[in-house]
């Protein structure tokens, strides 16, 4: 059975490691998007080897904007 002091505990951990995380220049991003993008985001997780969806974001995210910044250029300037 989960307690108050669990339930604590598990909220003041999780406040300690948003914090550490902002400290290492990290932000949160919370939304709501369409599971189909969900379930391409898990499959790449598993076929690249990370442990959690945000490593598998993150990297999706460096890509879209350090290797696709030419293709984006292009297209708008199209």
């Amino acid at each position: 059975m989960t307690t108050a002091r669990d339930l604590e505990y598990h909220a003041q951990y999780q406040k300690r490691l948003r914090a550490e995380a902002r400290a290492r220049g990290k932000g949160q991003l919370n939304a709501l998007v369409a599971q189909d993008l969900i379930d391409r985001l898990d499959a790449m997780k598993n076929a690249r080897g990370f442990t959690n969806r945000t490593s598998a974001l993150e990297q999706a995210l460096t890509e879209y904007f350090e290797r696709g910044q030419s293709e984006r250029n292009h297209a708008v300037s199209a």
